[in-house]
């Protein structure tokens, strides 16, 4: 399966069906009154977090998730049945991002709502009252939120393996996991991260083989960052170290690398670390092993041979009690800057002489949401733009009987009675 840890997609919800106007008409039933139902309510999208699932290659096509519309309202006030909601699986520790905002951070098996459904309209039975016992109004459904979205997935794990390349984690994920990574006697074969189930006794952990890195990684030499990220969400970090090799100096890899993990995150140089001494089937190793234990006295290391399965045991029962003892947050409280804005609610112009156009973000609400269907509405419609100063704002500009008022799709003769 292709590994894709960052996608984009845009996500609309459902939306609100509309309300209707309907009055009862049946055989000797006097005076029935209205009997316009509601629209349903829109459905809304959830992600949810599943384990199952390790890469976002399911969503790497797709262009768009369009939720479900909620039905009209009916005679006989009848609602409208509610658009069904839609829940997407996405891999634990995926992160959507609507622009530089997050909106949420998938850590769980658990439903993530992302975009909601729009309110259904209200059909013309909620309009009645003791002055209008006949109201010939109603409303039109709320459209559903909608998002560009990136999703961003960074590997969730319990163990990160890290090191360079060939430095034996692929064999080692290989021997202590269910896992069946790719080896190979060179460099980078590992070009995506590898998850595999450690059991210990009667408990279990995930470890990841994340692919190797070298000197500049942080800044996006070899694979950078483009997997370090993954690194982040692992509560404790399993630095395998090649001390088998007499052309490799495991002083230097172990400083090279710490240096890339520092420089990509100042936090992850603090994360519990054990150092994984490889290859103690070498006849070089004691020797390397005993200048690192110098140069690094309080250092935790496990001395191991992936090929021989030396320790192999030892080392997940290593692992296991750091995971067990690791009680530091791997989530980090973020804060974002808010910059509020105050945007014009509306804009009344003057085209031309005769000729006015009314528009903006609360016209627009106004004109989604009452349907110029009844003289019932359109007085509604007239009196909601009344109440936000058009009227006034039209009068400022000069406005004359005749005159044609420009409302989106719409367009009114002014009458001087209005």
């Amino acid at each position: 399966m292709k590994f894709i840890d960052e996608v984009k997609i845009k996500v609309e919800a459902g939306k609100g069906g509309n309300g209707i106007i309907a009055f009862r008409r049946e055989a000797h039933v006097d005076r029935g009154g209205p009997d316009g139902g509601d629209g349903g309510n829109g459905g809304s999208i959830f992600f949810v977090g599943d384990s199952g699932v390790n890469t976002l290659l399911h969503l790497y096509l797709k262009k768009i998730i369009k939720g479900n519309d909620g039905e009209n309202g009916r005679r006989k006030n009848q609602y409208g049945a509610a658009g069904e909601d839609i829940y997407i699986k996405v891999p634990i520790g995926t992160l959507v991002y609507d622009g530089d905002k997050l909106l949420c951070d998938v850590i769980k098996e658990e439903p993530y709502l992302i975009a909601k459904g729009g309110k259904g309209g209200r059909g013309n039975a909620k309009f009645k009252s003791s002055r209008n016992t006949a109201p010939k109004i109603s409303e039109n459904g709320d459209f559903g939120q909608k998002f560009n979205l990136t999703l961003n997935l960074k590997v969730l794990a319990d163990v990160g393996f890290v090191g360079k390349p060939s430095a034996g984690k692929s064999t080692i994920l290989s021997k202590i996991s269910n896992a069946k990574p790719k080896i190979a006697e060179y460099h980078f074969t590992t070009l995506v991260p590898q998850l595999g189930l450690v059991r210990v006794f009667e408990n279990s952990f995930v470890a990841a083989d994340l692919p190797g890195l070298i000197k500049n990684a942080s800044l996006g030499k070899g694979l950078g960052t483009q997997f370090l990220k993954h690194i982040e969400r692992c509560k404790i970090i399993a630095h395998i170290i090649d001390f088998g090799d007499e052309t490799k100096d495991p002083i230097n890899d172990y400083l090279e690398i710490n240096n890339e993990l520092k420089s990509y995150n100042l936090s992850l140089e603090k994360r519990k670390q054990i150092i994984v001494a490889n290859k103690s089937d070498s006849l070089f190793f004691q020797n390397k092993l005993k200048i690192f234990k110098k140069k690094f006295p309080n250092e935790k290391i496990v001395e191991i041979s992936a090929l021989e399965n030396n320790n192999i045991d030892t080392l997940k029962i290593e692992l296991w009690n750091a995971i067990k003892n690791e009680k530091s947050p791997i989530f980090e409280k973020t804060f974002s800057e808010v910059t509020i804005t105050l945007e014009k609610y509306h804009e009344v112009k003057k085209i031309h002489e005769g000729l006015y156009e009314v528009y903006g973000p609360e016209i627009e609400e106004i004109y989604n949401k009452i349907p110029i269907v009844s003289h019932d509405n359109l007085m509604r419609f007239n009196y909601k733009l009344k109440e936000l100063g058009v009227w006034n704002q039209l009068l400022d500009l000069g406005i004359a009987s005749g005159d044609v008022v420009r409302i989106y799709e719409y367009e009114f003769v002014w009458e001087d009675e209005i």
